[in-house]
């Protein structure tokens, strides 16, 4: 199913709307999925993550076993 917006898109937005510009993974999961009007698989999430943060656009750091610690560093020029 082809989306509307970008996966990637609604990630950025999320976390620039998040007001420490830091958010673990599970609650971002969560916003994300209830703001899109399609499915969106974990996996696909995950990918998304490593876009953005090959990019630059975030870091995403291990605080323990599967929870992750997102960390938006701005936009890049």
């Amino acid at each position: 199913m082809w989306r509307s917006v970008p996966l990637y898109n609604i990630i950025l937005d999320k976390i620039r709307k998040n007001n420490n510009n830091n958010i673990r993974d599970d609650d971002l999961f969560k916003e994300v999925k209830n703001s899109t009007n399609y499915e969106v698989s974990y996996d696909d999430f995950l990918k998304a993550l490593m876009a953005l943060e090959i990019r630059g656009y975030i870091s995403v750091s291990l605080i323990k076993e599967n929870v992750r610690m997102i960390t938006y560093l701005g936009d890049r020029e």
